[in-house]
């Protein structure tokens, strides 16, 4: 079992449940080392006093507040962790709301919260049904990694999401970024009317395994042709140009193509075939390429189908060489003929 980001109390009203928190998404991002050029060796940053050049380790650093003028205040980890008493093993809802007044742009990153240990499942089921039922989301404080995050506590199907937001101060005006903003309410009827028949022509409903990374899916075909020592030619794309100045004929045209084009059904069981095909083409190609190529998340899933002793606070080259010796066949060793 995936080990918890955040263990605490859920809290609402007089009722507490002991939760953990555990990342819901990974990185399928294709990650690079970066190699000194016309060799294989690694590029490695050292952290170095500015002045002296002296290397450090990581008990040699503490945090500094600038004041300016070289002037620091320094402060601890254990400071930081004492500035928020009561709230670093907590998560206290403080309002329910509806999801739909929360703008998407409030929300940072999605996690599980999942009850943990014993006598935690009946008040844990029991808040679950009952934002399910009422259709609230529940709005709390919570202090994750020295920093304290508002979040949004949501019912999904089998287990409560919790997504970190940001405070209203961390979202930027766009009237103050932008020198000019186009006026509501300026859009000719004709080409609104269109525009809204060109949106309902290519709405369907949402379908996960319809959208791929395209882009990842090049660079490891890209990947894998360089490795076999072919040349590899991607063909130039046109680039789009503007055609904002004859918008009426644009919109006409989109409609009469979105309604030549014939979109797929979605179906539960296509839906899931395709995205195990994904995950099982991604899977693949990291096979091929060795534990280096994989994921994080991936090596920490794989060690622990195998059951060995790692945890999320290691680092990827930990968990690779924990992985290559678990893996390594063992040598046997040559028999003596006498």
């Amino acid at each position: 079992m995936t080990r918890a980001t955040w263990s605490g109390f859920l809290s609402f009203g007089l009722v507490s449940v002991p939760v953990g928190i555990y990342t819901a998404t990974a990185d399928q991002t294709i990650h690079f080392n970066q190699l000194h050029k016309g060799t294989s060796n690694r590029v490695r940053y050292k952290k170095v006093d500015e002045d002296t050049g002296e290397e450090l380790s990581t008990d040699d650093i503490v945090n500094g507040f600038p004041l300016g003028g070289g002037e620091y205040v320094i402060v601890t980890r254990e400071e930081m962790a004492n500035a928020a008493p009561g709230k670093s093993e907590l998560i206290e809802i403080q309002d329910f709301v509806d999801l739909d007044e929360i703008d998407p742009i409030f929300f940072r990153q999605s996690y599980y919260l999942a009850p943990k240990g014993r006598g935690a499942d009946r008040a844990y089921a029991l808040l679950l049904e009952a934002m399910r039922e009422t259709k609230k989301v529940g709005i709390a404080t919570l202090v994750l990694r020295d920093k304290e995050h508002l979040v949004a506590i949501r019912p999904s199907e089998k287990v409560l999401m919790l997504e970190t937001m940001y405070f209203e101060d961390e979202i930027r005006d766009p009237e103050q970024e932008f020198d000019t903003l186009p006026e509501t309410g300026s859009a000719g009827a004709r080409e609104l009317k269109i525009a809204k028949q060109l949106i309902e022509s290519l709405t369907d409903e949402w379908d996960p395994s319809r959208y791929q990374n395209t882009y990842r899916h090049r660079v490891e075909e890209l990947i894998e042709k360089k490795r076999g020592g072919n040349a590899v030619v991607f063909g130039d794309e046109e680039r789009p140009k503007s055609n904002v100045v004859d918008l009426m004929s644009a919109l006409q045209a989109s409609i009469e193509r979105s309604s030549a084009k014939v979109r797929p059904q979605k179906t539960a069981a296509r839906a899931t075939a395709a995205t195990k095909r994904s995950s099982l083409r991604v899977s693949t190609h990291r096979e091929k390429l060795g534990l280096g190529a994989m994921s994080k998340a991936d090596l920490i899933e794989r060690a622990t189908k195998l059951k060995l002793d790692v945890n999320s606070k290691m680092t990827k080259p930990q968990l690779v060489k924990i992985l290559s010796d678990a893996t390594r066949p063992v040598k046997k060793s040559a028999r003596r003929v006498s």
